[in-house]
């Protein structure tokens, strides 16, 4: 690969994003890797050790902004977070994702012995706090700070099981709208909890993707609710709120918009041309580099030719665009091959950028 200057940036990723919002001219493509607990061995701790200390989850986050200057930050409460809070017993292996062992419902009949969680007391909610409040402390000046939520069916499926969440869509619809609207009501009051701190707020709901649903299950189950969440930010805060759905999406996007949200992040089995053609003229789009493949696996050659054809893709879209990986980038990774990433928006996106020539 023949040797290409790297230009340092021109903004702080604030101001970057800042104008980004506004339609105002900015230095480069803004770039925000998904990472979050998987990057825990990358400053010497386990994961376990990560999601029981806020101040670890915070030294993560200002050791990853230090090292990438990536333009976005911030604490994630897992997809299994509100699930745990509700009574549900996790798994947290050493140096993996944490996982449900025995989720609390065991019957979606029994949905009615639950109640809504106080965020500042119930599973590991308020060390979710604690550390989102000591990353706006630490990066808020020089960085966006997010705090991402489980979108209500995602985390209504670490209650009961996801087996168990999309036979009920058949058996017994009424009770899982019942849990839909107590895990609705979890997320609002953290959200709420939140919203005081200055923070943007996302979704993250695979459950959600047409790998799993029909649209007309997507329509029922998981876009009320994920509106509510939506209309609850706005109502706290003013501001939007993004989301990021893994797997196939694309029969929903139209549906997804509907909801109110602002921006999107596709997984790479979707397509960003695609993206762009449907909803750029509705909200920004994000994605979408594969995780695994291309960042852990690949070459710093196949990182940025990657990166370079999503940004071509990308690019222009009326309501934004910005460059991420597709999902999670997986633990293992070589933070070097993050680096990458952000260099290639650093050299293929460059304001102004001529697509002809990528």
């Amino acid at each position: 690969m023949e040797e290409i200057i790297i230009k340092k940036d021109e903004m702080t990723s604030k101001e970057r994003m800042s104008a980004f919002s506004k339609g105002l001219e900015i230095d480069r493509i803004p770039c925000m890797p998904h990472m979050g607990e998987s990057m825990a061995p990358l400053i010497g701790i386990t994961i376990d050790e990560y999601y029981h200390s806020a101040d670890k989850m915070a030294d993560l986050e200002e050791f990853l902004f230090n090292k990438l200057g990536h333009d976005s930050v911030g604490i994630n409460t897992t997809l299994r977070g509100v699930g745990e809070a509700l009574g549900s017993k996790l798994v947290f292996p050493k140096n993996n994702i944490s996982y449900v062992g025995e989720p609390i419902l065991k019957d979606i009949k029994d949905v009615d012995n639950l109640d809504v969680i106080n965020p500042f007391k119930d599973g590991k909610i308020p060390i979710c706090l604690e550390a989102l409040s000591k990353v706006v402390d630490r990066l808020s000046k020089v960085v966006n700070v997010g705090f991402n939520l489980a979108g209500p069916l995602s985390a209504a499926s670490a209650v009961i099981g996801t087996d168990k969440l999309l036979r009920a869509m058949i058996k017994n619809p009424d009770k899982l709208h019942t849990l839909l609207d107590i895990v609705t009501q979890c997320n609002m009051k953290i959200i709420e909890a939140a919203s005081n701190l200055g923070v943007g707020f996302s979704m993250s709901d695979p459950v959600s993707s047409t790998s799993l649903l029909s649209i007309k299950q997507y329509k029922e189950f998981s876009m009320p609710y994920e509106k509510k969440c939506v209309d609850k930010v706005k109502e706290t805060t003013g501001g939007g709120m993004g989301i990021h759905i893994c797997g196939k999406s694309k029969e929903i996007w139209d549906l997804v918009a509907e909801t109110g949200i602002t921006s999107i992040s596709i997984d790479n089995i979707e397509d960003v041309k695609d993206a762009k053609d449907i909803l750029g003229n509705k909200i920004c789009i994000s994605g979408n580099v594969k995780p695994v493949e291309t960042i852990k696996n690949g070459t710093i050659e196949e990182i940025m030719n990657e990166a370079k054809s999503c940004i071509k893709k990308g690019y222009g879209s009326p309501k934004g665009y910005i460059l991420r990986t597709g999902c999670q980038i997986p633990t293992g990774t070589k933070v070097e091959n993050i680096e990458a990433l952000m260099n290639a928006a650093r050299i293929y996106g460059r304001y102004p950028i001529d697509i002809s020539k990528l």
